[in-house]
């Protein structure tokens, strides 16, 4: 169903976090290219309330902030909830700040195990966005010899067990590979 005109925005508030309800219809209205559905639902993802948008599921706090700064937020900086009660997002109640101050308030006193700081180590590894591309050496003249025997892309990409976008733009930044020489 298309929406053409927005209509007054309701909202089913199902884990009862605290928010001025017309701030975020206007937060969501800000942040929305076009007019959404009319009922919307605040609900728990992971452990701050969210809306959706379309597609898109946005945490109520970040949003909020982001409405009232009149801009996005980095990546870096935290909309931090100054009585740490994830379910109160009222603007009494929040604060942005850099990424390494928000770390350094949560984690002041904390004492962490060995064994703990592995696992959080292990689990940033597995987030989203943080992995770090694994280089992969292609010696230039053996790429050559694989090229005049009539390999493919995806052929010599599985010999050196990467991807065959690697091997596409590694014969790219060496043109001397395609010139038949």
């Amino acid at each position: 169903m298309i929406v053409k005109h927005q209509k007054p925005i309701e909202f089913i508030n199902s884990c009862n976090c605290k928010v001025d309800l017309t701030e975020l219809k206007n937060a969501i209205i800000w942040y929305s290219d076009k007019p959404v559905s009319r009922l919307k639902k605040i609900y728990m993802l992971g452990n701050y309330p969210a809306v959706s948008i379309y597609h898109e599921k946005v945490h109520v706090h970040r949003l909020l902030v982001s409405y009232w700064l009149q801009r996005s937020l980095d990546r870096k900086e935290y909309a931090h909830h100054k009585d740490r009660n994830k379910l109160n997002s009222l603007k009494s109640n929040l604060e942005i700040m850099p990424e390494s101050a928000h770390q350094k308030l949560h984690n002041k006193g904390k004492r962490l195990s060995d064994e703990h700081k592995s696992r959080i180590s292990k689990a940033n590894e597995l987030r989203k966005g943080t992995k770090q591309k694994k280089t992969v050496i292609i010696p230039i003249q053996e790429l050559k010899t694989f090229l005049n025997k009539g390999y493919s892309i995806n052929k010599i990409a599985k010999h050196y067990k990467c991807d065959w976008s690697t091997v596409k733009s590694r014969i790219y930044e060496n043109p001397e590979l395609l010139g038949g020489e």
